[in-house]
């Protein structure tokens, strides 16, 4: 019985590190403000952009002296991502800085930029916001992922 329940454990424990590789996280709506973002908690999240006019916050604390690694894709048209700092003595969510936009349009008018890296000055919220781009007239319903990483 000890040997069945060893190989039973061992098993398992295989099936959940293998598992983890594509572990990401599901956006939960509303997340259709920079007050409803839903917080980054693993290092890739997905989303879907379900209606003409959608958008999707997502947020995620960051330590000074770090830097990161951002990227938008796995695209079905074209979204952009802005991405905004908030000082963390902010009571609200007015954000402090905008600190630009990841788009990815799948090569039409606007340079496809695939990643953007990040050397944080400070302590900070950073919020991310997915929408359509505006150069579709509405047809911007898309499934996307938003990945980081931290870089050395």
């Amino acid at each position: 019985m000890k040997r069945i329940l060893t190989v039973c454990f061992l098993v398992v424990l295989v099936f959940l590190v293998v598992g983890c590789e594509d572990f990401y996280i599901t956006e939960t709506e509303p997340n259709d403000s920079f007050e409803t973002a839903n917080p980054i908690v693993a290092s890739t999240v997905k989303g879907r952009i379900s209606v003409a006019g959608d958008k999707d916050y997502w947020k995620m604390r960051v330590s000074s002296g770090h830097v990161y690694y951002f990227e938008l894709s796995a695209l079905e048209d074209d979204l952009q991502m802005g991405i905004y700092s908030f000082s963390l003595s902010n009571t609200s969510w007015a954000p402090s800085n905008n600190m630009g936009y990841l788009i990815d349009n799948k090569g039409t008018e606007v340079e496809e930029v695939e990643g953007i890296t990040l050397h944080i000055n400070s302590d900070a919220w950073l919020q991310f916001l997915v929408e359509g781009s505006g150069d579709n007239d509405g047809d911007e319903i898309s499934n996307y992922k938003l990945t980081y990483s931290e870089v050395d």
